[in-house]
């Protein structure tokens, strides 16, 4: 009986300490987890100190304790490890900006709700450079080419030291090289020193030219429709000219341009051929040679407005474009058709010819037109444009009962600058156009006026990705006419509508007689938009237009402005933006105005 007895004793005594021990445990966590957020110790960062906004944006944008914020650490230690990682980025973010003597510390205040962070940033004194060379490994294979100057490089002496800028020097170097005859330079960054003591840093580069070559042969793929012809005659280099990458990059893009092609590849061979040829290899993908195309607007003062056009891109198999276009609506009914000879006489060159029936039904003048035009039109370079012709238009026009027959013989000349990232939805760039036409009516000799017109837009994205954009429109235009009578209604300036001044009616921002538009000899207009991009299909926008047409030849300011103002939607799709505006008359004319107009088309306007 002893003998049982005492084991269970023991037995006892044990559970009866693990049981207190347990309780003892679960008290002690419980404690722990009372001084312990469930979910984590919430926090906020702060970085302070004096930099450069672009310094500061990366380091906001490399921090791991700002970036994990919305997921707490469980324990300090935890955000302490997250604090001390930053710093490290923080100096060798700064290193890369050119200053290699920062210091970095933080504090962190836990009597605050939420815990905060505080890193405090001095960057300490620029690093300058101060010598950048570039050594050619094989001065005896290959003599030194004409190099880049540091200014070129943007390792200007004397300027901040920037990891980005020196390896973007290398590309430039190669760039550089390509461009003048090496099609394989090799470019190494040797060694970058900083010099602590006198603050500096020296860069040195090596450079392998490789062989100098010439343009050779021009190899072409994919065509099927398009003749060869049509890219031979555009090449801009003859077989044996020293070879230059940009004329093939802008050979490209001339390609691209031209409407013929979706896709345009223009490449080298990796090896040179006899006398230093180097092979060029051309390969397109053709896209489809013809096009139809509608459009449907409307806008409260003129209606609806129905547009459809066909266009075929290659009518002969050398770029030849032909193409139809129908407007019709209650103020206009027009039939045009156009023939295109790209490459006339030159390679940047082409000649256009335009003819076609116009109807116009407006409340200042209804007209009847028949019309012609040639014009050459050479494009200097990418962007600028320049265009001269001559053409004749037959019309008989009638004004206040009054009906007239004209015989204008005309001579349109053209300039645009176009800098516009995108034609239909522009973010950035500027376009300039300026135009001037003498006049002379064949039918009245003594008649002849000279009509010239002037627009600005510039576009400034204030948000990347066009989530704001403002954007600006200026244009005047004048008439050197002895008097406005000697002008035809139909070539009169009028301003108001949805491509001028929004809110009042086509035509009527100007001066009335007897309750319709007369038009004027000059002109200015003023365009206004904000424009925000709400999701990638949507946007809204909010927009100030002003202007009038004048009956002096040159603008008056003295005379009163018509101004408009509105909001718009933009639903965007991917051939481009589907607009609708309200837009409401701030110099509204009792029993002229309407309260508001309505616009709905397709692109922005302008």
């Amino acid at each position: 009986m002893y003998m049982t007895m005492v084991p269970n004793k023991h037995i006892l005594f044990f559970l009866i300490l693990l049981f207190c021990s347990s309780l003892a445990m679960a008290d002690e966590s419980g404690q722990e987890q009372d001084d312990q957020p469930a979910h984590g110790i919430a926090y906020q960062t702060v970085i302070s100190g004096e930099m450069d906004n672009g310094i500061r944006q990366t380091l906001t944008q490399i921090s791991d304790t700002i970036s994990l914020e919305e997921r707490p650490p469980m324990t300090m230690a935890q955000l302490h490890r997250r604090a001390r990682a930053d710093v490290q980025e923080f100096s060798r973010a700064f290193r890369s900006f050119g200053y290699y003597s920062s210091e970095i510390t933080y504090s962190i205040d836990k009597t605050s709700t939420p815990v905060l962070i505080e890193f405090k940033v001095d960057p300490g004194p620029p690093y300058l450079i101060r010598e950048v060379n570039i050594i050619n490994i094989c001065p005896d294979m290959t003599p030194l080419p004409d190099l880049p100057s540091p200014e070129q490089l943007e390792l200007e002496p004397g300027t901040r030291i920037r990891s980005a800028k020196v390896l973007d020097a290398r590309q430039i170097i190669v760039r550089h090289l390509r461009d003048r005859g090496y099609p394989f330079p090799i470019v190494e960054i040797d060694q970058v020193i900083i010099n602590h003591h006198e603050r500096a840093a020296d860069i040195s580069y090596n450079i392998d030219p490789g062989p100098a070559a010439v343009f050779g042969r021009t190899r072409i793929s994919g065509l099927s429709r398009v003749d060869d012809e049509y890219i031979l005659h555009r090449l801009p280099w003859e077989e044996g000219d020293t070879f230059r990458s940009s004329l093939m990059d802008s050979f490209r893009r001339q390609l691209t341009a031209g409407g013929l092609f979706t896709i345009v590849e223009v490449t080298h061979d990796r090896e040179l051929e006899d006398d230093a040829r180097l092979p060029i290899q051309v390969t397109v993908t053709e896209r489809r040679p013809r096009t139809f195309r509608a459009g449907l607007s409307y806008q409260s003062d003129i209606g609806p407005e129905l547009r459809l056009g066909w266009v075929h891109r290659n009518f002969k198999g050398k770029g030849e474009v032909l193409e139809f276009d129908l407007v019709a609506s209650d103020v206009l009914y027009s039939l045009e058709g156009g023939y295109t000879l790209p490459a006339w006489l030159r390679p940047d060159q082409k000649l256009i010819f335009k003819s076609g029936l116009v109807q116009e039904n407006t409340d200042a003048y209804d007209s009847k037109s028949l019309f012609t035009t040639a014009m050459v039109e050479r494009m200097f370079t990418d962007r600028l444009s320049v265009g001269i012709g001559l053409g004749y238009r037959a019309t008989r026009i009638e004004q206040f009962d009054e009906t007239e027959d004209l015989g204008l013989f005309f001579i349109p000349t053209d300039l645009t600058w176009d800098g516009r990232d995108d034609i239909l939805d522009p973010g950035t760039g500027m376009r300039v156009n300026l135009k001037m036409i003498p006049f002379f009516d064949t039918l009245d000799p003594d008649n002849r006026f000279v009509k010239t017109y002037a627009s600005v837009n510039t576009y400034l994205e204030l948000l990347s990705d066009k989530r704001i954009v403002l954007a600006n429109r200026v244009a005047v235009g004048a008439i050197n006419a002895e008097s406005k009578s000697k002008v035809p209604p139909d070539e009169r300036y009028f301003a108001g509508g949805g491509g001028s001044v929004r809110g009042y009616s086509y035509q009527s921002a100007g001066q009335l007689e007897d309750g319709k538009p007369v038009g004027g000899l000059s002109l200015a207009e003023i365009n206004s938009e904000i424009r925000f991009r709400a999701t990638r299909r949507s946007g809204l926008v909010a927009f100030f237009d002003g202007g009038r047409a004048f009956d002096s030849s040159y603008p008056d300011f003295d005379e009163r402005l018509f101004w408009g103002w509105g909001v718009g939607y933009r639903f965007y799709t991917d051939f481009g933006p589907i607009r609708a505006d309200i837009a409401f008359p701030l110099s509204r004319r009792k029993g002229v105005d309407d309260r508001f107009q309505l616009y709905i088309s397709l692109g922005q306007a302008f």
